[in-house]
């Protein structure tokens, strides 16, 4: 229900609020430092990644935008489409270029469990292309690491981390007018390598 006016920049974390329990956020699994770990707000990722998503390929200019640390393997295909969010520091964020106003409309459907974000405004006209990406400097995953749990039975093994290699991905848009590329736009993601984790129960 938000409404960018005209050369307005839409900035995903002014409606996000402060992600803390006590305004409804529940506990699911976020990025701390070298691993996942539970916290409030898991999964708000999603969100600013699907919000993303359609100002990607409404060809709105992308303000600021920020991948992931690692690669998570239920934002591709493609590699490099992702936008997290840590408020207040990281933000996504997208500039409204066109001369009227546009309406952010979400729309949830519990019953397939997903989230679509429709942009409505005057047709701007243009058409956006997506490259496939470019994968570059990949950096091997490391070896397993496991930790001892005293809270599971003694020979019990819990995943809690999974494995990724590290590296650079690039994304190109075209921006496309009456059959000619206006515009191209460069969409660059580093992502670290990372290790799979195991607790190991020793109760």
């Amino acid at each position: 229900g938000v409404v960018i006016p005209p050369g307005g920049t839409f900035s995903f974390n002014q409606y996000l609020g402060d992600v803390v329990e006590a305004n409804g956020y529940d506990d699911a699994y976020i990025i701390f430092a070298d691993r996942t770990v539970l916290g409030p707000g898991g999964g708000v990722c999603q969100v600013s990644s699907t919000v993303f998503r359609a100002a990607f390929w409404g060809g709105y200019p992308i303000v600021e935008r920020w991948a992931h640390a690692f690669r998570v393997s239920f934002y591709e295909p493609p590699v490099g489409l992702d936008a997290t969010v840590f408020s207040p520091s990281v933000d996504f964020k997208f500039k409204n270029d066109a001369d009227t106003y546009l309406l952010i409309q979400p729309k949830v459907d519990l019953k397939t469990g997903t989230l679509t974000f429709s942009l409505y405004g005057t047709n701007p006209n243009r058409t956006v292309e997506m490259e496939d990406p470019i994968l570059e400097n990949i950096i091997p995953h490391g070896a397993p690491v496991y930790t001892e749990d005293p809270t599971l039975k003694k020979g019990v093994i819990k995943q809690i981390d999974l494995a990724h290699d590290g590296g650079d991905a690039t994304i190109w848009r075209k921006i496309i007018v009456n059959g000619q590329v206006v515009k191209r736009d460069k969409f660059f993601s580093r992502y670290q390598p990372w290790v799979a984790r195991y607790l190991v129960g020793t109760k």
